[in-house]
């Protein structure tokens, strides 16, 4: 397992970390009651680690260029997209304006993530097209 870990790269971890630090956190405020300062605090944790992940991946983006255009638009989407999902649904839940962006970075999300797997033959897109999906889902029933 650590074999296949050193192979992907600094990037790709760092990129994959902070997709599946969304998930438990979005069940946090589903399932277990909170207090709104405990969402502020796990929002702007995940804020940080987000947008140091942002950084980075602009920066070697555009320094190596070691990864396609699409990828790369891909990565940066789909974290924006879990970010704004966070944000209008543990900080601002009642902010008509934060679902609209939600909702259009979702379809953006899955049109980036189509063309991903389209273009570039990376399977990787799925993951993209079945986050927007679960997120427009659970914005539904919630």
């Amino acid at each position: 397992m650590f074999k296949s870990v050193k192979n992907l790269g600094f990037l790709e971890v760092f990129f994959r970390f902070t997709c599946m630090l969304f998930w438990p956190l979005y069940w946090y405020k589903w399932s277990v009651i909170t207090i709104a300062n405990y969402n502020e605090i796990l929002f702007n944790i995940y804020l940080v680690v987000s947008g140091l992940f942002l950084i980075v991946c602009t920066m070697v983006y555009i320094i190596k260029k070691s990864t396609t255009g699409i990828y790369y638009l891909y990565r940066m989407v789909l974290i924006l997209t879990y970010l704004e999902s966070l944000y209008s649904f543990m900080v601002a839940p009642r902010n008509i304006e934060a679902l609209y962006v939600k909702i259009i970075l979702c379809v953006l999300l899955l049109l980036v993530s189509n063309k991903l797997i389209k273009k570039d033959k990376n399977d990787t897109g799925v993951v993209g097209i079945l986050s927007s999906i679960l997120i427009l889902v659970l914005t539904y029933f919630y």
